[in-house]
Formats: C-alpha cells, sequence, structure tokens
C-alpha cells in the first residue's frame, strides 16, 4: 500500500493566528531528486523550537532547517542513525552558537519523523511532543515527560527517544511545541481521529483557543493526489521551509496540478528496512491505551467484501432457481420472494457478525496492549529489584503470545514483546545475535545434523533425517552467501556404495586428515553399519564396515579423539570404540566400549570429545550435562555447576553440545532448545556467554533447533531448526 503525506499547518500566539505560510521551525521536505540511495521515497519532518521571542530566532531556525534537510538527505545506512547525526549536528551548532557567547543562551528541542512507505520513524530530544492519531485513539510521544530532560544546545550528550510506528490511510500525525502539551489526548482526538486534514486544522484552532503553538499536521492516505506527488514540496523561496497552509488537502481534493520533485523507483530495499528495525536497543512505547492496530474500516472493507461474495453467490443461486422465459404466459413465482426473503436476513446477520467479531478482536488486542504497557512502565519502575522486573517482562512475553494469536503482525505488539526481550536478556546476561536464514528447503525436510569443514574456508553440510538425504551447500568463507542457487546431494537412502547400500545416515561430522587418514572429508554415520566418507577434493564417497554393527542398537551420535570413532548408542549404555586402519577401522575385543564410571547413557541426545585430552561432553534433553575426564571415568562437573557459576536458569531441553578452539580459546558450546539459548562455557564449567538469536522474521532460531556448530573469529553460530537452515553472528 502506497501511502502520501498530505501537509498544512498552523501558527497561533495568544490565540491569533499568524501567517501559516511561513511558520518558523516546521518543516516539511520530500526527497530532493538528487538524495542519496535509500532515500529517495522519504519524506522528512522536522519540529524546531529555540527558547526566545519568535522574532530573534525565526531566522536561526530556518537556517539550520536547511542545514537538517540537506544533511539527512545525503547521508546513507538506516533512517534512525541518519536522524541521530542531524539531530547530533544541530545540538552541536546551538551548542557552539552559546559558547560563543555573542547572544543569550538559547535552549532548543527537536522532532524529526521521516515517512517511509507505510513506516514511520521518529526521534525526539528535549521537551518535544508528538501525537498519532487512529481511527481509535490518539498516541502521545512520549507518553509522559521524562524525568529528566537534556534540551538542545546545553549539553555535548543529549538523550534520544525512539519511535516505529506503522501507518494506515487516514492516519494522522500532529507535530507541536511543548506549550501545547497540558492539552489532554482526548481535546486533540477531534483532530486527529476519523477526520481529514482540513477539518482537523479547523479543530485545532479550537483547541489552541487562547494558547500559543506552531502545529505540523501531516494526514496518510492512499487515495489517488491527482498530478501532485505524495508530499507536496512547496513552491516558496530557499529561505522558506514550510509548506503553505492547506495547499496538500487542497491540491489532493481539487486534482490541482503543482511541479513536483521527480521519484526514481530504486526497488525494494528490505536491507534497509531491517537496519533501522534493529539499529537501536529500543524505542519507546510508555502508553498504547489509545491507539489500536486495526482500524473500522479495514474490518468493514472485509466484511463488505464478504458481503459482495455472499451477494454474488445469492445472484447465481437465484438465476438457477428461476427458470427461463418461455413464450407462455407467466404465472405467480412466489419461489423467489420466500428465498429472498430468506437468505437476505441470514447473509445481512453474517456480515453483521462478521464485523463485530472483527471489532471484538481489536478491542481485545487494545485491551492485552494496554496490560502489556501496563506491565512495562511497572517493570521499569521496579530496575532496583532484578526479580520483580523480570516477573513483568515474562508477563509481557507470555501478553504478546495472547495477542499474536488473535492479530498476527501487530507493530505494537511486536514492539512492546522486542523491548521486553532486550530488557530479560540484560537482567539474564545474554548476549542478541543477528541472525538469517540462510536456506529453506522444502517443508517435508526435518534437518537433524550440521556440519562445517575445520579449515573454515566455506561449505556447510546437513542431514534430512525426514528423508535421509545428506546435502552440501556451496558458501563463501563468512558462511553469509550460498555460491550456488540449489544444494549438491551427496547422500541418500537407497544409494549403493561399493557393497554397502545406505539405509539410515544419523549423524555427520568433519573428519580432517592424519597419520592414517590421509584426505579431509565429511564422516556420515549409516545405522545400518558403515561409515560413510565424502572426499571434497575428489568429490567421491566411500563406505567402510563397521564391526559390531550387530550388536548396535539405537545409535544417535559420533564423535572422534586421535582418529578413533566414537558411536554414541543409548539403549544400548554404550558408547562404542573403533580404532582407524588407513581409510578404515577395526576392533579391539578388549576395548570395544569407552569405560565410564557409572554414567549412565541411556538418555543421551549428543557426545562431543575434546581433541587435546579426550575429555567428553555428554548431553540429555531432559536437562543434563556431564564433562567427564576420561582418563579416570569421573564426572567433572554437570548442569548444577553451570547454575553456581552464571547460568541464568536451568537447561530446558539441551540436544547437542561441540567443542570449539584449542588451548586456552577451547570453549564449549550448548544448544539449549527448550529455552532457545547457546550457552558457551570453558572446559572447567565457568559460564562464559549467553546467546539469544532472532530472524528478520521475529522468529527464536535457537527455540525447537537439532544441532548446531560454530565458526569463529568472528563468531558465527549455524543452527539447524526445522527445514530451516540459519546463521547468527555479532
Amino acid at each position: 500500500m502506497q501511502l502520501h503525506a498530505l501537509t498544512g499547518q498552523l501558527y497561533i500566539v495568544n490565540g491569533v493566528e499568524q501567517d501559516s505560510s511561513d511558520v518558523p521551525g516546521l518543516l516539511s521536505m520530500p526527497a530532493p531528486s538528487r538524495a542519496a540511495h535509500g532515500r529517495q521515497n522519504e519524506v522528512l519532518f522536522v519540529h524546531l523550537t529555540l527558547s526566545g521571542p519568535a522574532e530573534e530566532t525565526a531566522d536561526l531556525m530556518r537556517t539550520q532547517l536547511l542545514r537538517i534537510s540537506d544533511l539527512y538527505f545525503k547521508s546513507v545506512g538506516s533512517v534512525t542513525a541518519a536522524l541521530r547525526q542531524v539531530i547530533q549536528e544541530t545540538n552541536n551548532w546551538l551548542l557552539k552558537l552559546n559558547l560563543e557567547g555573542q547572544g543569550v543562551d538559547r535552549e532548543g528541542a527537536i522532532t524529526c519523523a521521516v515517512q517511509r512507505n507505510n513506516e514511520l520513524f521518529i526521534v525526539q530530544v528535549g521537551e518535544s511532543l508528538a501525537l498519532i492519531g487512529r481511527n481509535f485513539g490518539v498516541e502521545r510521544m512520549p507518553a509522559r515527560q521524562p524525568d529528566h530532560l537534556t534540551p538542545l544546545g546545553q549539553s555535548a550528550g543529549i538523550d534520544f527517544r525512539y519511535y516505529h510506528q506503522r501507518l494506515d490511510s487516514g492516519d494522522m500525525l500532529l507535530l507541536a511545541d511543548p506549550r501545547i502539551a497540558h492539552l489532554p489526548s482526548h481535546a486533540l482526538a477531534p483532530a486527529l481521529v476519523d477526520t481529514e486534514l482540513d477539518l482537523g486544522l479547523e479543530e485545532l484552532r479550537e483547541a489552541v483557543d487562547t494558547a500559543t503553538g506552531r502545529l505540523l499536521l501531516v494526514e496518510f492516505t492512499d487515495e489517488p493526489v491527482g498530478q501532485a506527488a505524495a508530499t507536496i514540496k512547496p513552491q516558496i523561496k530557499r529561505s522558506r521551509i514550510s509548506l503553505p497552509f492547506g495547499l496538500g488537502a487542497r491540491a489532493a481534493r481539487e486534482n490541482v496540478t503543482i511541479p513536483a520533485q521527480p521519484v526514481r523507483d530504486t526497488g525494494s530495499r528490505d536491507t534497509d528496512q531491517e537496519s533501522d528495525a534493529y539499529d537501536d536497543a529500543y524505542y519507546e512505547y510508555d502508553d498504547l491505551s489509545e491507539s489500536v492496530g486495526t482500524t473500522a474500516r479495514q474490518a468493514a472493507s472485509s466484511s463488505a467484501a464478504g458481503l459482495s461474495r455472499a451477494t454474488g453467490w445469492t445472484a447465481e443461486a437465484m438465476g438457477r432457481i428461476r427458470p427461463e422465459k418461455t413464450d407462455e404466459p407467466e404465472g405467480p413465482h412466489w419461489a423467489v420472494p420466500t428465498l429472498l426473503a430468506i437468505f437476505i436476513p441470514i447473509i445481512v446477520a453474517l456480515v453483521v457478525s462478521s464485523v463485530y467479531m472483527q471489532r471484538g478482536r481489536v478491542q481485545q488486542v487494545a485491551g492485552i496492549r494496554q496490560q502489556m504497557s501496563d506491565s512495562l512502565a511497572a517493570a521499569q519502575e521496579a530496575a532496583g529489584d532484578p526479580a520483580v522486573a523480570r516477573e513483568y517482562y515474562e508477563q509481557i512475553v507470555a501478553l504478546a503470545a495472547q495477542a499474536e494469536e488473535l492479530r498476527p503482525g501487530d507493530a505494537g505488539v511486536a514492539e512492546i514483546k522486542r523491548i521486553s526481550l532486550v530488557a530479560l536478556d540484560e537482567l539474564n546476561g545474554v548476549s542478541r545475535l543477528s541472525a538469517k536464514s540462510f536456506y529453506t528447503f522444502g517443508e517435508a525436510t526435518e534437518l537433524k545434523s550440521v556440519a562445517i569443514r575445520d579449515d573454515f574456508t566455506g561449505g556447510v553440510f546437513v542431514l534430512d533425517k525426514a528423508n535421509n538425504v545428506v546435502y552440501s551447500l556451496d558458501t563463501d568463507e563468512a558462511y553469509e552467501e550460498m555460491l550456488s542457487e540449489q544444494p549438491e546431494t551427496l547422500a541418500f537412502e537407497g544409494q549403493a556404495i561399493g557393497t554397502h547400500v545406505i539405509q539410515n545416515p544419523v549423524d555427520l561430522m568433519w573428519r580432517p586428515s592424519g597419520a592414517e587418514v590421509e584426505r579431509d572429508g565429511l564422516a556420515i554415520l549409516d545405522s545400518a553399519g558403515a561409515l560413510l566418507t565424502y572426499y571434497p577434493n575428489g568429490d567421491e564417497l566411500r563406505s567402510s564396515p563397521l564391526g559390531l554393527s550387530s550388536e548396535w542398537q539405537t545409535p544417535n551420535a559420533i564423535a572422534q579423539f586421535s582418529e578413533r570413532l566414537y558411536i554414541l548408542d543409548p539403549p544400548a549404555d554404550s558408547i562404542w570404540k573403533y580404532f582407524p586402519q588407513a581409510d578404515g577401522f577395526v576392533v579391539d575385543e578388549g576395548e570395544r566400549t569407552l569405560f565410564l564410571n557409572d554414567v549412565d547413557l541411556k538418555a543421551a541426545a549428543d557426545l562431543d570429545i575434546y581433541g587435546e585430552d579426550g575429555s567428553l561432553l555428554l548431553i540429555y534433553p531432559e536437562g543434563r550435562v556431564r564433562y567427564i575426564d576420561t582418563a579416570t571415568g569421573q564426572v567433572q562437573w554437570d548442569e548444577n555447576d553451570l547454575l553456581e557459576s552464571g547460568l541464568s536458569e536451568p537447561l530446558k531441553m539441551p540436544v547437542a553440545g561441540k567443542f570449539i578452539g584449542r588451548g586456552l580459546n577451547a570453549s564449549i558450546f550448548i544448544l539449549d532448545a527448550g529455552s532457545g539459548r547457546v550457552i558457551q562455557t570453558s572446559r572447567l564449567g565457568n559460564v562464559l556467554a549467553q546467546y539469544r538469536a532472532l530472524d528478520s522474521r521475529g522468529q527464536d532460531i535457537f527455540n525447537g533447533a537439532s544441532d548446531l556448530t560454530v565458526a569463529e573469529t568472528p563468531l558465527r553460530i549455524i543452527v539447524a531448526n526445522g527445514n530451516q537452515l540459519y546463521v547468527a553472528g555479532q
């Protein structure tokens, strides 16, 4: 949906309306023809306030607004980063004026807003005010004045307030100076809710009454605006920035042709949108009680669509019931009026019920958002008590799940949830990683195991357990981009490798060359009794039979140490042990299994072995972890030791563990699919870090995942989850 911005402004001093064609401190500016890449379809709105008499500050504000618009549209990167830059420059400019001492010290406040498609980004500093009007209410930004405000021009450090809104047709934006902040939201609602620009300006005149205010009002609409651009560029001198009062609205409604700046189609900018969405630690959503994401017009339009379909069906039914005309005289047909009398009330009742049901869902979501907002405020007030704050944030996450069931994709709910998750991360000592879906397989795919090459030259291998297929994905060295359009199939069920026929692959690992093994390759355990090895340098797949396989029950994981192969078989309560011989393996009857001292293996889900001393890591899905000295078979530490060394909450369902690195850089990564975390520990059992990651759609990629592998410097965690392969990094 393409939204256009229609703007008008109002300047009132002590109740007397001034010339609204040149209001100092207001700016409404579409992108110029030579805007930087990514800025071409954006519209900038600014409300700048300086202390002191208007006749002394008007020229200063006009000059600075020119600088702001030039700097913003020449900048690149995310919207919020660019707005921070122009506001910081404005603060530096005013601070310099004050330090030069050539006049009266001045303080300032500023609101900068940018519309891009159906998104609105707002950044404020100082005692500034903005309001959004929707069909069901008004949202103030800020909802209440913060306890501490740092004005422009008084300090090199300033406090930014960030907001991000999703726009619908009919929404209104009001940028106002603090002199009307005393007016309650309900007093401004007639100017912002279910109205149009010209009518809204009239209502603002009445609301301001005898007070003073400089107001910029914007209406966002998807209605055609004739020859005018989405936002009309003011036809005034370079020193006059403000849009003449009512020009945009009258041009739209009277189809007046006004010259506008050309706009180039730059196509999709998903990367910029993702950057804006995650650019800042959080956006403020202090008060959402008066804003509802779904409008009445949306509910009515969908109901009307249902009515049109029902009416079309009724007409078709009537055509089938009514007989074709003949030359014989027609008699009275009672069937048609009877059926109409029956069907029309039913259709009307269905449409009315649909409208009320949709409005009911809207009200439910609004109520949940209000509860979330209240809990967020309570959590922020309880900042000194982490336990209480954590309880409020967890309540918000639970409420968000309810709201998402009623109305998926609600921007306000998602934003409050994100704020709460970030706060929970801080309380729990969790680091948030950025993630992307590296590759999506077919819906029938269920990825179980993932591996990468030890030389970190790119390339990912995955096992699809649902179809018993092993794939290779050719990637760049950073594991960020696919170098081929489709994965390559390396092995599959029913494939004959020499005398062995692949039946049930269960795990993967990278097997480097050594004293016995001549070449690096990917090892694939087939529970039918063989280790398959794929050699990339020759694009060759070989099979090595494994003795004792007749005694296996249900092996589920493999690991290696000193070229020896270890196979975890929980039902057999054993870790089978094989010694290398060239590219194959032999069994030592005296060491058929790995010796462990009173360690239960029957519920283990994964194992890994540290390559320098043979220490063993065992993972249990019910929440247990065991780190074992294989020389003695004794457990060195477990999940309880992790809780004592910094783990924020118990493990819920760990499914995989990996040793990463060597020597002093060695650490352990544990994937806890139950809590949506990856925990990094030292070999001594000290928690080093806890990670969470969301993709661009807000999906928790670690929650429910099946396996992970890690590439370091920089950190990249590659995760298999369902039919998705993800990569997360710092």
